[in-house]
Parts: C-alpha cells; structure tokens; sequence
C-alpha cells in the first residue's frame, strides 16, 4: 500500500503573477517547444516573447513546427524545472498588418533576430496560451506546485512518497 500524496492550496493570483515575471525575465527568452501529431513529437529551442501569459515565437509556415501545430494545437514548453501546457496559434504572417502588435512584442525582446528573419517569406507568427504549469520546488518532502489556467486553481502536490 503506497503513502498517500499531500496536497495543499496555494494564492492562484500569487501564482499567476510568479509565472508572468518568470516568463518576462531575459534569462527566459529560450525555451523548449514540444509539438505532435500522431506517433511524431519533436522539441526544440525557440525564442519565446511574452505579453502577460500568452507567448509569441516566430517561424517558417512550411516548418514540421507548424505542420504539427496544424494538426495538433496542444504543445508544451519548458525552462529548467517549469513545464509549460498550452494552446498553440498561428496567428499570421511576420509582417500582416493585422499581427504588428505581435510582432512588435517579439521585436521589443529580439530586435535582431526580426531583423534577420522579417523579410524572408512564409514567417508567421504563433500564440502559445498556456493551460497549466507544474513547477517543480524545492521542498521536503519534494512537491510540484501546480498553476491551473483554465479552472483558476493552484496548488502543491507532494511528488514523492518516501
């Protein structure tokens, strides 16, 4: 018979606003993606832009990245021990009127690599809004917090039972 996991209930605001500064620090620029469709799933580095929760990342609109997203909009990222589960959206192309807002977020945090990629044809621009996070902390007994988007609901869940 194995021990029984604790769970306790963290301040959903407290937490949500921990994740909006994690994900605007420059030290979190670089994520890993991870996309699939079928038995293929495939993960990579992106730069990743925020504008409160949701992400921005740009890419070629024939890459395996949109292909997949395409056919499977729920992807996942991560950054050392936060994982993140959400919704991705291409939202349109690099230079579209109708994404400027989005691509001037991504411009704001990397003016060179815009710089770099903007003219080239098929850069499209994709949304990641973000459905939970589990954090890994560094607790005794250890724990995974836990951030869920869609019901409004954060909470630490103990992970180990020794």
């Amino acid at each position: 018979m194995g021990a029984e996991k604790l769970r306790t209930e963290l301040d959903f605001a407290e937490k949500k606003k921990e994740l909006t500064k994690f994900l605007a620090a420059k030290d979190n620029a670089v994520m890993v993606l991870a996309t699939s469709f079928k038995d293929r799933v495939l993960a990579r580095n992106v730069l990743i832009a925020s504008d409160g929760l949701d992400l921005y990342l740009f890419t070629w609109r024939h890459s395996r990245k949109c292909a997949q997203i395409q056919a499977n909009p729920n992807v996942a990222l991560c950054k050392d021990n936060v994982q993140i589960e959400g919704v991705a959206e291409i939202l349109g192309d690099l230079l579209a009127e109708e994404t400027r807002e989005h691509t001037d977020i991504l411009r704001d945090r990397f003016p060179d690599a815009i710089k770099q990629w903007e003219h080239r044809p098929g850069m499209v621009i994709i949304r990641v809004r973000p459905t939970l996070v589990v954090v890994g902390a560094s607790t005794d007994p250890p724990c995974l917090e836990y951030l869920d988007l869609e019901n409004e609901a954060a909470y630490a869940e103990q992970w180990a039972c020794y």
